[in-house]
Protein backbone atom coordinates (compact mmCIF):
# COMPACT_ATOMS: atom_id res chain seq x y z
CA UNK A 1 0.00 0.00 0.00
CA UNK A 2 2.74 2.43 0.94
CA UNK A 3 4.52 1.74 -2.34
CA UNK A 4 1.41 2.77 -4.27
CA UNK A 5 1.29 6.02 -2.32
CA UNK A 6 4.92 6.72 -3.18
CA UNK A 7 4.13 6.15 -6.85
CA UNK A 8 1.32 8.73 -6.79
CA UNK A 9 3.50 11.77 -7.74
CA UNK A 10 5.12 9.74 -10.54
CA UNK A 11 1.72 8.79 -11.93
CA UNK A 12 0.52 12.40 -11.84
CA UNK A 13 3.70 13.75 -13.43
CA UNK A 14 3.56 11.17 -16.21
CA UNK A 15 -0.02 12.12 -16.97
CA UNK A 16 0.93 15.82 -17.09
CA UNK A 17 3.83 15.04 -19.42
CA UNK A 18 1.59 13.04 -21.73
CA UNK A 19 -0.91 15.89 -21.79
CA UNK A 20 1.80 18.37 -22.70
CA UNK A 21 2.96 16.21 -25.58
CA UNK A 22 -0.62 15.77 -26.76
CA UNK A 23 -1.24 19.52 -26.70
CA UNK A 24 1.99 20.43 -28.44
CA UNK A 25 1.55 17.87 -31.20
CA UNK A 26 -0.56 18.97 -34.18
CA UNK A 27 -4.12 17.77 -33.75
CA UNK A 28 -6.21 16.06 -36.41
CA UNK A 29 -8.50 19.10 -36.45
CA UNK A 30 -5.57 21.48 -37.01
CA UNK A 31 -4.26 19.32 -39.85
CA UNK A 32 -7.58 19.79 -41.68
CA UNK A 33 -7.35 23.59 -41.58
CA UNK A 34 -5.80 24.96 -44.81
CA UNK A 35 -3.14 27.65 -44.89
CA UNK A 36 -4.26 31.11 -45.97
CA UNK A 37 -1.95 31.00 -49.00
CA UNK A 38 -3.76 27.90 -50.29
CA UNK A 39 -7.22 29.51 -50.21
CA UNK A 40 -9.09 30.83 -53.23
CA UNK A 41 -9.48 34.26 -51.59
CA UNK A 42 -5.75 34.73 -51.11
CA UNK A 43 -4.92 33.47 -54.57
CA UNK A 44 -7.54 35.77 -56.10
CA UNK A 45 -6.04 38.78 -54.34
CA UNK A 46 -2.49 37.90 -55.41
CA UNK A 47 -3.60 37.30 -58.98
CA UNK A 48 -5.52 40.59 -59.11
CA UNK A 49 -2.60 42.57 -57.65
CA UNK A 50 -0.31 41.00 -60.27
CA UNK A 51 -2.83 42.08 -62.93
CA UNK A 52 -2.86 45.64 -61.59
CA UNK A 53 0.94 45.71 -61.57
CA UNK A 54 0.83 44.74 -65.22
CA UNK A 55 -1.61 47.59 -65.96
CA UNK A 56 0.25 50.22 -63.94
CA UNK A 57 1.51 52.04 -67.08
CA UNK A 58 -1.61 51.49 -69.15
CA UNK A 59 -3.77 54.59 -69.69
CA UNK A 60 -7.11 54.10 -67.94
CA UNK A 61 -10.26 56.11 -67.36
CA UNK A 62 -11.05 57.40 -63.91
CA UNK A 63 -14.18 55.29 -63.77
CA UNK A 64 -12.20 52.14 -64.62
CA UNK A 65 -9.67 52.95 -61.92
CA UNK A 66 -12.57 53.25 -59.49
CA UNK A 67 -13.78 49.82 -60.58
CA UNK A 68 -10.28 48.38 -60.08
CA UNK A 69 -10.09 50.01 -56.67
CA UNK A 70 -13.44 48.57 -55.62
CA UNK A 71 -12.47 45.10 -56.82
CA UNK A 72 -9.15 45.33 -54.99
CA UNK A 73 -10.77 46.34 -51.71
CA UNK A 74 -13.36 43.56 -52.04
CA UNK A 75 -10.72 40.92 -52.68
CA UNK A 76 -8.62 42.24 -49.81
CA UNK A 77 -11.62 42.18 -47.49
CA UNK A 78 -12.44 38.62 -48.61
CA UNK A 79 -8.87 37.50 -47.85
CA UNK A 80 -8.93 39.23 -44.44
CA UNK A 81 -12.24 37.58 -43.62
CA UNK A 82 -10.82 34.24 -44.68
CA UNK A 83 -7.81 34.80 -42.42
CA UNK A 84 -10.17 35.61 -39.55
CA UNK A 85 -12.20 32.47 -40.24
CA UNK A 86 -9.12 30.27 -40.39
CA UNK A 87 -7.87 31.73 -37.12
CA UNK A 88 -11.23 31.04 -35.46
CA UNK A 89 -11.23 27.47 -36.77
CA UNK A 90 -7.67 26.84 -35.61
CA UNK A 91 -8.40 28.31 -32.18
CA UNK A 92 -11.55 26.18 -31.85
CA UNK A 93 -9.63 23.06 -32.91
CA UNK A 94 -6.86 23.85 -30.39
CA UNK A 95 -9.46 24.31 -27.65
CA UNK A 96 -11.18 21.03 -28.49
CA UNK A 97 -7.86 19.17 -28.57
CA UNK A 98 -6.75 20.72 -25.27
CA UNK A 99 -10.02 19.77 -23.60
CA UNK A 100 -9.85 16.25 -25.01
CA UNK A 101 -6.28 15.82 -23.74
CA UNK A 102 -7.22 17.27 -20.34
CA UNK A 103 -10.20 14.92 -20.00
CA UNK A 104 -8.00 11.97 -20.92
CA UNK A 105 -5.42 12.98 -18.31
CA UNK A 106 -8.04 13.59 -15.61
CA UNK A 107 -9.68 10.25 -16.36
CA UNK A 108 -6.32 8.51 -16.09
CA UNK A 109 -5.79 10.06 -12.64
CA UNK A 110 -9.30 9.09 -11.52
CA UNK A 111 -8.80 5.53 -12.77
CA UNK A 112 -5.62 5.33 -10.71
CA UNK A 113 -7.55 6.77 -7.77
CA UNK A 114 -10.24 4.08 -8.07
CA UNK A 115 -7.59 1.38 -7.90
CA UNK A 116 -5.81 2.96 -4.96
CA UNK A 117 -9.04 3.49 -3.03
CA UNK A 118 -9.93 -0.15 -3.64
CA UNK A 119 -6.54 -1.15 -2.22
CA UNK A 120 -7.16 1.12 0.76
CA UNK A 121 -10.54 -0.48 1.42
CA UNK A 122 -9.01 -3.92 1.22
CA UNK A 123 -6.21 -2.96 3.61
CA UNK A 124 -8.51 -1.43 6.21
CA UNK A 125 -11.13 -4.16 5.83
CA UNK A 126 -8.35 -6.64 6.60
CA UNK A 127 -7.38 -4.64 9.68
CA UNK A 128 -11.02 -4.51 10.78
CA UNK A 129 -11.41 -8.27 10.28
CA UNK A 130 -8.22 -8.90 12.23
CA UNK A 131 -9.50 -6.70 15.07
CA UNK A 132 -12.83 -8.56 15.07
CA UNK A 133 -11.08 -11.93 15.13
CA UNK A 134 -8.83 -10.82 17.98
CA UNK A 135 -11.87 -9.55 19.88
CA UNK A 136 -13.77 -12.81 19.40
CA UNK A 137 -10.75 -14.86 20.44
CA UNK A 138 -10.14 -12.77 23.57
CA UNK A 139 -13.84 -12.79 24.46
CA UNK A 140 -13.88 -16.58 24.14
CA UNK A 141 -10.75 -16.87 26.28
CA UNK A 142 -12.27 -14.72 29.06
CA UNK A 143 -15.58 -16.59 29.00
CA UNK A 144 -13.83 -19.98 28.98
CA UNK A 145 -11.55 -18.95 31.84
CA UNK A 146 -14.37 -17.75 34.08
CA UNK A 147 -16.72 -20.56 33.09
CA UNK A 148 -13.95 -22.96 34.11
CA UNK A 149 -13.49 -21.20 37.46
CA UNK A 150 -17.22 -21.22 38.17
CA UNK A 151 -17.60 -24.84 37.11
CA UNK A 152 -14.80 -25.83 39.51
CA UNK A 153 -16.38 -23.85 42.34
CA UNK A 154 -19.80 -25.39 41.70
CA UNK A 155 -18.31 -28.88 41.83
CA UNK A 156 -16.70 -27.99 45.13
CA UNK A 157 -20.01 -26.60 46.41
CA UNK A 158 -21.85 -29.77 45.37
CA UNK A 159 -19.25 -31.88 47.14
CA UNK A 160 -19.44 -29.70 50.24
CA UNK A 161 -23.23 -29.95 50.31
CA UNK A 162 -22.98 -33.71 50.28
CA UNK A 163 -20.47 -33.50 53.11
CA UNK A 164 -22.81 -31.20 55.04
CA UNK A 165 -25.67 -33.62 54.61
CA UNK A 166 -23.57 -36.38 56.09
CA UNK A 167 -22.04 -34.28 58.86
CA UNK A 168 -22.80 -35.53 62.40
CA UNK A 169 -22.56 -32.32 64.41
CA UNK A 170 -23.96 -28.84 64.06
CA UNK A 171 -20.51 -27.38 64.37
CA UNK A 172 -19.21 -29.42 61.48
CA UNK A 173 -22.27 -28.45 59.40
CA UNK A 174 -21.64 -24.77 60.18
CA UNK A 175 -18.03 -24.97 59.07
CA UNK A 176 -19.04 -26.63 55.82
CA UNK A 177 -21.75 -24.00 55.24
CA UNK A 178 -19.13 -21.27 55.64
CA UNK A 179 -16.95 -22.98 53.02
CA UNK A 180 -19.97 -23.17 50.68
CA UNK A 181 -20.74 -19.47 51.16
CA UNK A 182 -17.12 -18.52 50.50
CA UNK A 183 -17.23 -20.37 47.19
CA UNK A 184 -20.58 -18.83 46.27
CA UNK A 185 -19.13 -15.40 47.01
CA UNK A 186 -16.18 -16.24 44.78
CA UNK A 187 -18.59 -17.18 41.99
CA UNK A 188 -20.32 -13.82 42.36
CA UNK A 189 -16.99 -11.99 42.42
CA UNK A 190 -15.68 -13.94 39.42
CA UNK A 191 -18.82 -13.16 37.40
CA UNK A 192 -18.45 -9.49 38.28
CA UNK A 193 -14.78 -9.55 37.30
CA UNK A 194 -15.74 -11.33 34.08
CA UNK A 195 -18.26 -8.59 33.24
CA UNK A 196 -15.65 -5.91 33.93
CA UNK A 197 -13.03 -7.58 31.75
CA UNK A 198 -15.57 -8.03 28.95
CA UNK A 199 -16.61 -4.38 29.28
CA UNK A 200 -12.96 -3.31 29.06
CA UNK A 201 -12.47 -5.61 26.06
CA UNK A 202 -15.53 -4.14 24.29
CA UNK A 203 -14.36 -0.59 24.99
CA UNK A 204 -10.92 -1.38 23.59
CA UNK A 205 -12.44 -3.06 20.54
CA UNK A 206 -14.77 -0.11 19.97
CA UNK A 207 -11.84 2.31 20.21
CA UNK A 208 -9.75 0.18 17.86
CA UNK A 209 -12.57 0.17 15.27
CA UNK A 210 -12.92 3.94 15.57
CA UNK A 211 -9.16 4.33 15.08
CA UNK A 212 -9.20 2.11 11.99
CA UNK A 213 -12.18 3.97 10.53
CA UNK A 214 -10.52 7.34 11.18
CA UNK A 215 -7.26 6.15 9.60
CA UNK A 216 -9.16 4.84 6.58
CA UNK A 217 -11.04 8.14 6.18
CA UNK A 218 -7.80 10.11 6.53
CA UNK A 219 -5.95 7.95 3.99
CA UNK A 220 -8.89 8.22 1.58
CA UNK A 221 -8.91 12.01 1.92
CA UNK A 222 -5.15 12.15 1.27
CA UNK A 223 -5.56 10.16 -1.95
CA UNK A 224 -8.47 12.31 -3.08
CA UNK A 225 -6.70 15.58 -2.19
CA UNK A 226 -3.57 14.45 -4.05
CA UNK A 227 -5.65 13.56 -7.09
CA UNK A 228 -7.55 16.84 -6.94
CA UNK A 229 -4.22 18.67 -6.79
CA UNK A 230 -2.85 16.60 -9.69
CA UNK A 231 -5.91 17.42 -11.78
CA UNK A 232 -5.57 21.10 -10.91
CA UNK A 233 -1.92 21.01 -12.03
CA UNK A 234 -3.10 19.28 -15.16
CA UNK A 235 -5.69 22.00 -15.74
CA UNK A 236 -3.09 24.74 -15.27
CA UNK A 237 -0.74 23.04 -17.74
CA UNK A 238 -3.64 22.62 -20.16
CA UNK A 239 -4.41 26.34 -19.95
CA UNK A 240 -0.74 27.35 -20.23
CA UNK A 241 -0.08 25.21 -23.30
CA UNK A 242 -3.39 26.13 -24.92
CA UNK A 243 -2.70 29.84 -24.38
CA UNK A 244 0.76 29.39 -25.92
CA UNK A 245 -0.82 27.78 -28.96
CA UNK A 246 -3.32 30.65 -29.25
CA UNK A 247 -0.46 33.16 -29.11
CA UNK A 248 1.23 31.26 -31.94
CA UNK A 249 -1.99 31.41 -33.97
CA UNK A 250 -2.35 35.13 -33.22
CA UNK A 251 1.21 35.78 -34.33
CA UNK A 252 0.59 33.83 -37.54
CA UNK A 253 -2.58 35.82 -38.20
CA UNK A 254 -0.76 39.10 -37.58
CA UNK A 255 1.80 38.05 -40.20
CA UNK A 256 -1.02 37.16 -42.58
CA UNK A 257 -2.71 40.52 -42.09
CA UNK A 258 0.60 42.27 -42.66
CA UNK A 259 1.11 40.28 -45.85
CA UNK A 260 -2.41 41.13 -47.03
CA UNK A 261 -1.82 44.78 -46.24
CA UNK A 262 1.33 44.74 -48.35
CA UNK A 263 -0.63 43.16 -51.20
CA UNK A 264 -3.45 45.71 -51.09
CA UNK A 265 -0.98 48.58 -50.78
CA UNK A 266 0.84 47.28 -53.86
CA UNK A 267 -2.47 47.12 -55.71
CA UNK A 268 -3.43 50.64 -54.68
CA UNK A 269 -0.03 51.91 -55.79
CA UNK A 270 -0.45 50.23 -59.18
CA UNK A 271 -3.89 51.84 -59.64
CA UNK A 272 -2.50 55.24 -58.72
CA UNK A 273 0.27 54.88 -61.28
CA UNK A 274 -2.18 54.20 -64.09
CA UNK A 275 -2.33 57.26 -66.39
CA UNK A 276 -5.82 58.78 -66.56
CA UNK A 277 -7.41 59.34 -69.98
CA UNK A 278 -10.70 60.92 -71.08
Amino acid sequence: MHSSRRLRPLVSLSVVALLALALLAPSAGAANIPTLASTAQYKALVKFVDKLEGLARTPTTASQKAVYSGQLENKHAAAVNKSTGLFARAKKAAKAEAERAFRAGAQAIRRTEVGELATLREEYDTRMDRAANNYDAELGRIEDEFDGRVATLRKEIKKLRNQKANAKSLGEKALIEEAIERRMARITADRKLEREEIADLKAGYRKEKETIRAAKASATQVVQRNDDAAIERLRNDHNRIYNARVRTLQSRRANQLSDLQEKVDAGRSAIERMPVIG
